[in-house]
């Protein structure tokens, strides 16, 4: 087990450290005319690395068996995410930028209670699945209970409105469920429902109808079934939407985020030589920073990065299968699926697979919220990682408890 976490980090390190150069790369254009200072961007991201590494260390130190132990840090958690989550809407406190209202913080300092919600929603409902045992089957506490606590949370999430937060934290939460051993019928119920409720918000929100209306025509073409149903549920037919789409410039993102893949080829223009950083590309040092790294890098440095995100998808998911227990299999479950689910619709969107959702490449897009929470979930990881190779106390006490019940 001993190779599997030094394997973790070392992917982890690639990926943290080519986050580092691209962000200067990336962002140089934008910190210069803005700040005067080409680094300005960097010298910040170095700020939050050295915390999210602070961090993530601690996470590594600390016992995960607590989340078993003392049940009252459930309380605790779940008082602070739903009052962060709440704190974004509060005159003083919330910050309000692009037409949503995602921050907590003072003019540059800023932070994302969503990515702790991403987070907590893994600890939670694992230590909830774990804590029930076979009650997992029930309807009350297998499904109802943490259901409930799920959907309070995407709630304020689409409040934001933060759509990619809420289909990663849906996704994830409903994943450990899965994994748990919650009935199939209540799993699948409310996945369809989820659904049902996604699709409904997102026709009732211009802004992302439209992002997902470009994505169907450059998907499946303008005159394909599914885009002219789409339409018609927006109320439009196809033509409108373009027309709509083409004043508010909703398709621009895509169409540069493409361009910086053809500019880049097979082999990359070099670093700092990326044309879309120049204004083309918005968000390039942020969302669409794939997008640069394809473009200077070209395609040993993209498919690098998907690479690395494999090897954590390996190492997690054999962490996950080697955890002594069963609170340890669902946290390590939870997170690797946080970690990649998030990377592979950043990419999606990135690569025009996906319709635009504003989530950012964990450990490489610049923003010191989502850093740390990466940080934290790879710390958790080798935490439970560490207690694999020999059980202590607290899991001989089950085992223990487990041959009695049996006597």
């Amino acid at each position: 087990m001993r190779k599997v976490i030094v394997a973790l980090v070392t992917c982890v390190a690639a990926l943290a450290g080519m986050g580092l150069i691209f962000v200067a790369s990336a962002s140089s254009e934008r910190a210069m005319q803005n700040y005067g200072d080409a680094q300005y961007f960097l010298k910040r991201q170095l700020i939050w690395m050295a915390i999210s590494l602070a961090l993530g260390f601690a996470a590594a130190r600390f016992d995960y068996h607590h989340w078993d132990k003392n049940r009252w840090l459930w309380l605790a958690v779940l008082i602070v995410i739903i009052g962060g989550l709440l704190a974004v809407f509060v005159p003083g406190i919330g910050i309000r930028s692009h037409g949503s209202s995602r921050w907590i913080g003072h003019g540059a300092l800023r932070f994302q209670p969503s990515e702790l919600a991403k987070l907590a929603t893994v600890i939670l409902m694992s230590a909830w699945m774990a804590h029930i045992g076979w009650r997992v089957r029930t309807f009350r506490k297998g499904f109802l209970i943490p259901v409930g606590v799920l959907a309070a949370c995407l709630g304020l999430l689409l409040k934001e409105p933060d759509f990619g937060a809420t289909l990663v934290t849906a996704m994830v939460g409903v994943g450990i469920m899965f994994v748990a051993g919650v009935r199939w019928v209540y799993v699948i119920g409310a996945g369809f429902l989820g659904s049902l409720g996604f699709l409904i918000m997102i026709l009732h929100d211009q802004v992302r109808s439209e992002r997902v209306m470009v994505y169907a025509i450059q998907a499946f073409g303008k005159t394909s079934l599914l885009t002219e149903q789409f339409a018609a549920l927006l109320g439009k037919s196809v033509d409108q939407v373009l027309q709509d789409v083409e004043k508010s410039n909703r398709g621009h993102q895509p169409e540069q985020s493409r361009m910086a893949f053809i500019n880049g080829g097979e082999w990359g223009v070099g670093l700092n030589n990326s044309m879309q950083k120049h204004y083309y590309l918005p968000e390039a040092h942020t969302d669409y920073i794939y997008a640069i790294v394809g473009e200077e890098w070209g395609l040993p440095a993209t498919m690098g990065i998907l690479l690395a995100f494999g090897g954590i998808l390996v190492c997690g998911l054999l962490i996950a299968a080697r955890a002594p227990d069963r609170l340890g299999r669902l946290i390590a479950f939870g997170l690797t699926l946080l970690l990649v689910f998030q990377a592979l619709f950043n990419i999606g969107v990135v690569t025009d697979m996906l319709p635009s959702k504003g989530l950012a490449l964990p450990f490489i897009s610049y923003g010191g919220s989502n850093l740390i929470t990466a940080f934290v979930a790879i710390g958790i990881l080798i935490n439970i990682g560490l207690h694999i190779e020999e059980p202590d106390e607290h899991v001989r006490a089950q085992l223990y408890d487990g041959d009695l019940q049996e006597s």
